[in-house]
């Protein structure tokens, strides 16, 4: 069977499957379907795309270049997955690293194999506001202006490449300090000003007027006060009138305690009343590696996470920072005793627990209150 059937026979499964839930919600007699349509979908018959879409949520990993070769990879992203982030290919140190001299073979690759297969990209990341991440050159350049036209450039010339292919893009990554609560003293800041934000958005919109443009942040869920800030950050954003669609939350869980449900909820809440999208970007969870109830206990913390994005009728996504634990950023970080096993998938590219507690509450639906 080729994968262009499949996809089609998946989606007819898909719409079958919508149509029922909602007759069986209209009727609890549910005459003309079978029971086992009755209620909650049979999470067992689906993939975690097909559990996401019951729900109207993307369901995403990420990919490497190098990744594509690897059919054990390939093949559960296909299968599991209906959308990818590029971690670090789109990434300015991966396409212009050296002044004038763009690299896009990685990038092509990632985008080109999203689009053979079926895969909605998202675009991660035009600007990072975090020195540590940004080419030497680009944080050597002292004039204000100049550094205007070279943001404006580079937006420029990797938007319009993508255009039509890249559908939303993280536009700014992590404009506030990592562990705290203030805007990040980037070359940007420094130079620009603290509206050079707003003002990064406008050439975005300038170069792919289609495009959504989203903003995305690490720990706004666990860093005091950073939650706050951000808000704040994007509420100004808002009342400017910037060309901003949605928010993401990286979401990447420093141990398997936490979050809690409600707050977590609310957090998302208080963006889409503002009336901007949120998505969960980069989720992964940390475990102990002597804890022996460690998977339980991050299948619960998945859970939660799920549960609270699912309540919330304007959380579009959901995205893991990665597919199998052997591959994860977090092994080589240096942060946490390894293996430190934060994904879905084991080594060996099996489901752990959390991965099926994912799938059921994705197959369970939103609760008739999500707004």
């Amino acid at each position: 069977m080729t994968l262009a059937l499949r996809r089609v026979i998946e989606s007819l499964l898909l719409l079958c499957a919508i149509v029922a839930v909602s007759a069986c919600n209209n009727n609890d007699a549910c005459p003309l379907y079978p029971d086992s349509l009755c209620g909650e979908t049979d999470a067992d018959s689906l993939t975690l795309s097909a559990a996401g879409a019951l729900s109207g949520l993307r369901i995403g990993a990420t990919l490497e270049p190098q990744e594509i070769a690897d059919e054990s990879y390939t093949g559960t992203l296909i299968r599991e997955f209906g959308a990818l982030t590029p971690e670090n290919a789109l990434k300015m140190y991966s396409i212009q690293n050296e002044r004038g001299v763009w690299t896009f073979a990685g990038a092509d690759a990632v985008v080109g194999f999203a689009e053979a297969n079926d895969l909605v990209v998202r675009g991660h990341t035009l600007v990072w506001a975090q020195d540590q991440y940004t080419p030497a050159w680009v944080k050597a350049i002292t004039d204000p202006a100049e550094l205007r036209a070279v943001t404006e450039e580079y937006i420029a010339t990797v938007m319009e490449r993508y255009t039509g292919r890249i559908p939303r893009w993280d536009v700014v990554n992590e404009p506030l300090t990592t562990l705290g609560a203030q805007l990040s003293g980037s070359v940007w800041h420094d130079l620009l000003g603290p509206d050079w934000i707003a003002d990064v958005f406008h050439l975005a919109h300038a170069a792919d007027p289609d495009a959504e443009l989203w903003i995305n942040e690490y720990g706004t869920d666990w860093v005091p006060g950073k939650h706050q800030a951000f808000l704040a950050l994007v509420a100004e954003l808002v009342e400017e009138g910037v060309p901003l669609h949605g928010v993401g939350l990286q979401t990447h869980r420093i141990s398997v305690a936490g979050p809690d449900r409600a707050v977590f909820e609310q957090q998302l809440r208080d963006f889409t009343n503002l009336g901007l999208e949120v998505a969960i970007t980069e989720l992964d969870v940390v475990t102990s590696p002597t804890d022996p109830t460690a998977l339980t206990s991050q299948a619960e913390a998945f859970r939660r996470i799920v549960d609270a994005c699912l309540a919330v009728a304007g959380c579009v996504e959901i995205t893991t920072w990665g597919i199998t634990d052997a591959t994860s950023w977090l092994n080589s970080l240096g942060t946490f005793p390894t293996p430190t096993r934060p994904l879905l998938f084991d080594d060996d590219f099996v489901p752990k627990p959390a991965y099926f507690v994912v799938r059921a509450a994705l197959a369970a639906g939103r609760p008739p209150s999500g707004n």
